[in-house]
């Protein structure tokens, strides 16, 4: 059964209700400078770092630095990438694991009802995030929303169409973010969320000119790394790691039989006493919500900013500078996120790669890899 239009409406309430103080919009608005982002960006490191010289049009993302900084990041939480040797030793793993195990489990999945399944499942995990649990408010299935914290479903149901009640009554300011300033939010939220990671990373902090130095040495050293004969191409990779997460999520929101005949059918049972409800919900009001559940976390926001002013060095580096090209970074990224799904607690690709790791170690003692290109021309 499709999800009915009255999960998402529900949610739309819920949010509402909680933006009804302080909208989020109306902080940003605040916020954000009277400007575009790149003439932000360009007036704040002309400022902190004048010996720089800008390119004429700024590139997306704080430039190509701190893009694979942050894609270095993302694959630091499963692979060891300040140490080459080990590096290899996981990628090597990962693919024997990839073929013996992970193949079979993903092309197993029924394709039949995963598409609905997925997509209720996540309204649900969403609705429940907000205080209600829709398999308990069905009365289907109370055990999630005691793990959730969210027993009161009923209640906080009642709040909300209670609060519905007042709709008519409520004039809502417009939306305050016009397109140009919803992207800048966005791109100050990347930056921020950026700013975070070297020291993550073992690097040092953004704020410290010579993170670019080492940030390009940890990059050319990774540069060196061949990519290996793989079992599947990276586009299949992505949809094996697209379809996991799909199972992951339909599990987390109804459990581990979820696909099973009984599962599906709690399923159908919550979405058709959802589809039961009426919820008075004006157009312009689910509109606002709508708007307003696509914008970045405040909190980024202005770690952006800030990072934008102490971290010029660097940025304004990584703006024109380019890195060396790491042809290992693709399938890390995919190898990553299927490690995320298969073994969210640890290291590679799954559990039972742990005890052999020590093999293909021993297989790398003899490889040699070149050295690692020289550093580019620091404009610092």
């Amino acid at each position: 059964m499709a999800v009915p239009p009255q999960m998402v409406k529900l949610n739309s309430l819920l949010g509402l209700q909680v933006q009804a103080q302080a909208r989020a919009d109306m902080k940003l608005a605040d916020m954000l400078p009277k400007t575009t982002s790149d003439a932000f960006l360009r007036t704040t490191l002309n400022a902190r770092a004048p010996q720089v010289r800008l390119p004429a049009v700024l590139p997306p993302g704080g430039g190509a630095m701190i893009s694979m900084m942050t894609k270095l990041g993302a694959v630091s939480q499963t692979f060891p990438i300040t140490n080459p040797r080990q590096l290899m030793a996981q990628i090597q793993q990962a693919l024997k694991c990839l073929a013996s195990r992970t193949l079979p489990q993903a092309q197993s999945m029924p394709p039949m009802v995963m598409q609905n399944m997925v997509l209720a499942a996540r309204m649900t995990l969403t609705l429940r995030a907000r205080g209600i649990c829709p398999m308990a408010l069905a009365r289907v299935d109370a055990s999630f929303a005691a793990k959730a914290g969210t027993t009161s479903s009923g209640q906080t149901f009642s709040t909300a169409m209670g609060f519905a009640a007042t709709l008519p009554r409520v004039t809502f300011p417009p939306f305050a973010l016009p397109g140009p300033r919803v992207q800048m939010a966005w791109n100050m939220a990347a930056l921020g969320q950026a700013a975070a990671l070297p020291t993550a990373m073992g690097l040092p902090p953004m704020s410290d000119p010579s993170l670019t130095k080492a940030l390009l040495s940890q990059l050319g050293v990774l540069s060196t790394i061949p990519v290996p004969d793989m079992p599947v191409s990276l586009d299949d990779l992505k949809a094996m790691a697209d379809k996991l997460e799909d199972l992951a999520t339909i599990q987390e929101a109804f459990g581990p039989d979820a696909l099973t005949p009984a599962g599906v059918s709690r399923v159908n049972a919550m979405l058709r006493f959802m589809s039961s409800l009426k919820i008075p919900l004006p157009l312009p009001a689910q509109t606002l919500q709508v708007h307003l559940d696509a914008l970045p976390d405040l909190d980024d926001v202005l770690s952006g900013m800030q990072a934008a002013s102490s971290g010029a060095m660097n940025i304004a580096a990584s703006m024109s500078v380019a890195p060396p090209p790491v042809p290992i970074m693709p399938l890390l990224e995919q190898l990553a996120n299927l490690s995320k799904m298969l073994n969210p607690a640890g290291l590679g690709p799954c559990q039972s790669c742990a005890g052999q790791l020590s093999t293909a170690m021993n297989s790398m003692s003899g490889m040699q890899l070149p050295s690692p290109p020289p550093l580019p021309p620091l404009p610092f």
